[in-house]
């Protein structure tokens, strides 16, 4: 079975949390020279607060930053992508 590389990676770029996650990249194994299709995110949790933004590129749906970080280290529930909601 061949290693296959994600297609797409991304970046938080702002933590509006009370953590230090700004810099954080994704997902494992990415490759980092992805620079296609740049598209803004903001990662929202139950309340409606955000809690997260950054960048995403490649090829992909748009709710991986969601799946990949958001959800599990912030409990984030929503995501946006260029300002409209996934």
């Amino acid at each position: 079975m061949a290693d296959t590389k994600p297609t797409y990676r991304w970046k938080i770029t702002k933590d509006h949390t009370s953590g230090n996650d700004k810099g954080t990249e994704g997902p494992a194994g990415m490759d980092e020279t992805i620079k296609s299709h740049p598209a803004r995110f903001s990662m929202y949790d139950d309340d409606g607060n955000c809690c997260y933004e950054g960048m995403l590129y490649g090829d992909c749906s748009g709710f991986e930053p969601l799946w990949d970080f958001g959800v599990a280290v912030a409990g984030c529930t929503r995501i946006k992508l260029d300002g409209k909601w996934l």
